[in-house]
């Protein structure tokens, strides 16, 4: 099974990962993001990396235009480019339980990408989108004492051993 990462609106190739490279891809954004996230918006993006993936696995689609950008959107761009940035420098990598061999390719791919999607594009979902302006639930946010994560929904993407990521 494969995932795909895309933006609409771009010129860069889609992003093809398998679900354990699904898995180590949002275990490093979730590590960047929660040592950055400040505002509702970004602690909910935070979030969606902490618990995406985790309840169904399969054939998923991640589109840029997706997600529910405000008319701040320039500013929500630039949060998650710099959660990209943070995320190459290997930010938190120590507190893997494994080594992620091809994490700064999927890194390097997907924010080349976010940087040349020029502005959210109005698509159709069956549902309506969720609003990130609103601050997400307090115990979602609390940090795990061994990881710093936000807990989510799900608890900490770290502490869960059933859910290490499978090979790449």
């Amino acid at each position: 099974m494969s995932n795909t990462f895309e933006a609409l609106g771009t010129s860069e190739g889609d992003l093809h990962l398998s679900n354990g490279g699904t898995d180590v891809f949002f275990d490093v954004l979730t590590l960047a993001g929660c040592a950055l996230a400040g505002s509702a918006w970004e602690s909910n993006l935070v979030l969606y990396f902490a618990d995406g993936h985790r309840l169904g696995r399969g054939t998923d689609g991640f589109d840029l235009n997706e997600l529910p950008w405000t008319a701040n959107w320039p500013a929500e761009k630039a949060f998650l480019l710099r959660v990209l940035d943070l995320a190459l420098t290997r930010h938190g990598w120590d507190l893997l339980a494994y080594h992620p061999p091809f994490a700064l390719d999927y890194l390097s791919r997907y924010r080349a990408m976010v940087d040349g999607w020029p502005a959210p594009i109005p698509v159709r979902t069956p549902a309506p989108r969720p609003d990130w302006t609103v601050p997400p639930p307090p115990e979602h946010l609390e940090r795990c004492p061994k990881h710093a994560l936000y807990n989510g929904m799900l608890g900490c993407r770290l502490c869960d051993l059933s859910l290490q990521p499978l090979p790449e």
